[in-house]
């Protein structure tokens, strides 16, 4: 006899799984805390398996048996969540520019990008990387719909009216895994010309009376992220994106603290503006987690 999985209650327990609690998951899921309960009793009562260890110290975890289903429920779910975006979704049509920093382009872009044509499959986007200070004149030109920048973080700021911050984090020194470069003086700095963590850098080096000297010229982040993890220099990054090879440093105090940088998006006021508020949806839950 065929037996099928509600994909209500998979829901719940992929939510109970993700965030350690029963609670925290009916929150999430905008559900009772009851009826996320009798969900997951129904599921391990149907299934005749203990799917959650409730009495770790640690919160709500999944059991061997419980992490084998969670991959199953996940594929479910995204096909399920991908069946309904591509059929039921407002049919929008047409382009969209999205213009994003190369230091930012990873990890969410891949994820942002395949998610949001799922659902709106009949929606191009033209993805651009480039300076921050271009993107935004990008928009304010109707050059682009949607933009992401990387800005200097100064407190109580305004942002424009089309704007809004999405996280605010501490630059960290960053240089190759074990690596020396940073003990150097003077010390090598790896940025692309147009970055603008270079120039706060650059004043944190100066007030600390630590000599400097660019080890990279080049408008590309590649270059930079070779050069920085073949220990030939350092740059400042911020702690969400990780580059293979490269590492916070521990300088021990030896290098000048820096700046807390804002990652900040800007939809365009132009006729583009609902489709581009779409595009932002994803973006937000992307940086929002």
């Amino acid at each position: 006899m065929n037996r099928n999985l509600d994909l209500g209650t998979l829901r719940s327990f992929v939510a109970v799984a993700d965030t350690g609690g029963m609670t925290s998951a009916a929150n999430r899921l905008h559900l009772t805390q009851s009826t996320v309960s009798m969900q997951i009793k129904r599921l391990e009562e149907g299934m005749g398996l203990s799917l959650l260890d409730r009495n770790n110290g640690r919160g709500i975890r999944p059991t061997a048996e419980g992490e084998q289903l969670l991959g199953y429920a996940r594929s479910m779910l995204e096909m399920n969540d991908e069946v309904w975006g591509r059929l039921t979704a407002p049919k929008f049509e047409g382009s969209l520019s999205l213009g994003v920093p190369g230091d930012i382009i990873r990890p969410h872009t891949p994820n942002i990008l395949r998610q949001f044509n799922r659902d709106f499959p009949r929606v191009k986007v033209k993805l651009t990387t480039a300076g921050s200070l271009d993107l935004i004149t990008g928009v304010e030109r109707g050059q682009q719909d949607l933009v992401l920048t990387t800005e200097v973080f100064t407190e109580g700021e305004k942002l424009p009216a089309n704007a809004e911050r999405l996280a605010v984090e501490q630059l960290l020194w960053t240089g190759a895994v074990g690596g020396r470069a940073w003990l150097a003086r003077p010390l090598p700095l790896a940025f692309v010309r147009w970055c603008v963590f270079r120039q706060p850098t650059i004043s944190a080096l100066e007030q600390a009376g630590i000599s400097w000297f660019d080890a990279v010229d080049s408008e590309s982040h590649e270059p930079t992220s070779v050069t920085t993890a073949a220990d030939f220099a350092v740059r400042a990054e911020m702690p969400s994106f990780d580059y293979p090879g490269l590492e916070a440093i521990d300088h021990r105090g030896e290098l000048p603290p820096l700046p807390k940088c804002s990652i900040n998006l800007y939809v365009t006021e132009g006729p583009n503006r609902k489709l581009a508020q779409e595009l932002a949806v994803y973006v937000r839950r992307a940086f929002r987690g």
